[in-house]
């Protein structure tokens, strides 16, 4: 399939990586080992949970900034055009800040101007007046499926030496690492989140 303008070509990673990284390491960490020796399970684990870290934030911060020049959207708006797209309708407000895992407040304003822009329309709830449901317009499906067109060619592109099978593993496993996570919080804290929160990218 030809390139667009806004397609990318794989990256190859080199075979030498993990021992760049491991020079890398002793440059920056000298004393690492000392604390974390090597191929013990706790260095593993401080591997694991840092390289989560460093791949969320620098993933972010890659793929808004393409985005952004590509389609003007920031992050707020183009997540909250995808969540919207990926649920059932009705949509409510309510539901949807639970599901983008984001304050009232912050949601609200981005959905004003996203209604402003047409993007989204909102409807009264004939249930409930105080609630209103939130659906895209035909303007909104369409941005939303130009992002997506911009979003997944990247996203591929990054991934490609990787097999299904890693992919699957991968995931499996960072969705174990966050159920962990999220079982820890609710017991230090007694509030119950939701686990379903499911941010596009």
């Amino acid at each position: 399939m030809p390139q667009d303008e806004h397609s990318a070509a794989p990256v190859d990673l080199p075979q030498s990586q993990t021992q760049e990284e491991g020079q890398a390491l002793e440059n920056w960490a000298p004393r690492f080992a000392d604390y974390y020796p090597d191929g013990a399970r706790e260095t593993m684990e401080f591997h694991f949970s840092s390289k989560l870290v460093l791949a969320a934030r620098n993933w972010v911060r890659h793929i808004d900034a393409v985005l952004q020049e590509a389609t003007g959207q920031n992050r707020a708006r183009w997540q909250t055009l995808f969540t919207i797209g990926f649920m059932e309708p009705p949509v409510t407000t309510i539901t949807l800040a639970t599901r983008l895992g984001l304050r009232w407040p912050s949601l609200v304003r981005t959905l004003g101007n996203l209604e402003a822009d047409g993007l989204i329309e909102r409807l009264d709830n004939p249930a409930d007046g105080r609630s209103r449901f939130i659906q895209l317009t035909d303007k909104g499906r369409e941005l939303m499926n130009s992002t997506k067109a911009i979003l997944d060619p990247e996203r591929s592109s990054l991934l490609t030496g990787f097999t299904d099978e890693e992919l699957d593993q991968t995931a499996k496993a960072l969705d174990r690492f966050f159920r962990a996570v999220m079982a820890r919080e609710e017991a230090a804290t007694g509030k119950s989140e939701d686990t379903d929160a499911f941010p596009a990218g």
